[in-house]
């Protein structure tokens, strides 16, 4: 259970990111004209931060042997509602 507690705090900290990248988005739009090359850059590499700790933890997750086992009970809790 250890491992899908850390996998879940991975998701958390994605969640986080995310967010981050949405709200730094009014910054770069008020950003001045001297600024806006270098805050873009900073944006882009959030996002590139964000889309490889998805990859990290989708694949983390395909390892676990939780994730079989998880993915059946939510299965049959979504037919069963």
């Amino acid at each position: 259970m250890n491992n899908f507690i850390k996998i879940v705090k991975r998701y958390e900290n994605i969640s986080r990111l995310g967010t981050k990248i949405i709200n730094n988005r009014d910054l770069v739009r008020r950003s001045r004209p001297e600024e806006l090359s270098e805050e873009i850059k900073k944006q882009e590499e959030r996002i590139d931060e964000f889309s490889m700790e998805i990859k990290k933890a989708n694949e983390e997750w395909e390892k676990n042997p939780y994730s079989k086992n998880w993915k059946k009970f939510f299965e049959s809790s979504i037919k069963n509602s």
